[in-house]
């Protein structure tokens, strides 16, 4: 049996419907951003993005978090909430609570974890380096490079913030390594 290697991520593989919905989420406190991708037999048939831009507003992180509740609860919770199976899925936070933006980070991703538990959900998780990986070939692409990747998965997107992208990465990669659709070769 091969030896697993130091932050090697352990999947679990989870069954799925025909049709359901993947909700995927690049948090963050200035500028969260979320991705709704509607699933038909192993095919996209929608993409929904949406983010809350709050870079270099003068406003309290409890004003910020009632608006990402806000945005999340409208957006997600409320209206598709008639849709299930739905999955929830985010970048695994690897933080150093140290830094401070890091801590603003926490402070998105426990509001997520109250929101999701208090319908009895929970988030699945995978590592932005896969994420990276997975989209370009490379953990260590840049934003634009996974931007550029993802158009083979869900065609050309007008996105609003790297937030946006980022979060569509998260759902496809997480679809790619669920098994739900095909990785294609890099170009």
């Amino acid at each position: 049996m091969p030896k697993k290697r130091k932050n090697e991520e352990q999947i679990e593989i989870l069954p799925f419907e025909d049709n359901y919905i993947i909700c995927a989420a690049d948090l963050s406190l200035r500028c969260p951003g979320f991705c709704l991708l509607e699933m038909d037999k192993g095919n996209i048939k929608n993409v929904e993005l949406f983010s809350l831009n709050n870079k270099g507003k003068k406003k309290t992180h409890g004003q910020i978090l009632n608006e990402i509740y806000d945005l999340f609860f409208n957006n997600v919770i409320h209206e598709l909430n008639i849709f299930p199976p739905l999955y929830y899925v985010r970048e695994k936070m690897v933080m150093n609570l140290k830094v401070p933006s890091e801590r603003d980070v926490a402070k998105v991703v426990g509001l997520m974890d109250f929101i999701l538990g208090a319908g009895n959900k929970e988030w699945h998780e995978i590592y932005p380096v896969t994420v990276k990986k997975i989209i370009t070939g490379s953990g260590k692409a840049e934003k634009s490079e996974v931007a550029a990747g993802l158009e083979k998965y869900i065609g050309k997107q007008n996105y609003k913030c790297d937030d946006e992208s980022d979060a569509a990465a998260v759902a496809v990669a997480w679809l790619i390594q669920q098994g739900q659709i095909k990785e294609l070769p890099n170009v």
